[in-house]
């Protein structure tokens, strides 16, 4: 197979055009990736071979980028578990105030409905935040990536960036992402929907073994 050649998901073990399914990759929207070497790679060096991509991320990618990239602090079970305490602390102001009689009653009140108010800004005000920048981020730009088993190379020309896949990045794979997440705050993200069956594996693979599982 030349440099230049595509991975088609279909071949002359399959005559009849029967779209093939690969149940690691169910995503996949049917784009196709590309055999490419490393033009930077020295003369007396064996050009590396990797993998281009092309795709546009949609809002409701970016979103979720957004998401795992630890942009919001309060999410998850950690959000579970201050509304919890919230909402207990709302009970026992509210129980107070109906079962006693004080000139301090007022505060119960006051206080309980300062938790039930908390509660609902740590579920929607992130919510909020993250629509309002995935908007602004998800430009329709469409985006080029070359995946080499040494490093990633992303964009071309004076954007053009590159992530050195030696250990020092991490990565998530989740609501149909792969993301990257360099020492830089900077994000590479991948939907799983534009990388063909054949190869998803191996991209995941290389991805995998040159960077660190993301803990946020």
């Amino acid at each position: 197979m030349s440099d230049n050649d595509s991975v088609k998901p279909s071949g002359e073990d399959n005559p009849e055009g029967v779209e093939k399914v690969n149940e690691d990759n169910p995503e996949w929207d049917g784009s196709e990736a590309e055999f490419v070497s490393d033009d930077d790679t020295e003369e007396y060096e064996i050009p590396e071979t990797g993998f281009k991509l092309s795709y546009v991320l949609t809002r409701d990618e970016v979103y979720k980028c957004l998401y795992h990239s630890g942009v919001v602090k309060t999410k998850g079970l950690r959000a579970v578990i201050q509304s919890v305490i919230l909402a207990v602390a709302a009970i026992v102001f509210f129980v107070v105030y109906f079962t006693t009689k004080s000139q301090y009653n007022s505060y119960n009140i006051f206080f309980g409905v300062v938790c039930l108010i908390t509660i609902a800004a740590i579920w929607i005000v992130p919510h909020i935040y993250l629509k309002s920048m995935s908007k602004m981020m998800a430009d329709g730009k469409k985006i080029e990536a070359e995946i080499y088993p040494t490093h990633i190379d992303i964009g071309s020309g004076e954007g053009e960036w590159s992530i050195m896949l030696d250990g020092r990045s991490y990565i998530e794979e989740a609501d149909g992402m792969i993301m990257i997440f360099t020492e830089k705050n900077r994000i590479f993200a991948v939907p799983k929907r534009v990388i063909e069956p054949e190869v998803y594996n191996e991209i995941s693979a290389i991805l995998r073994s040159g960077t660190e599982p993301a803990e946020f």
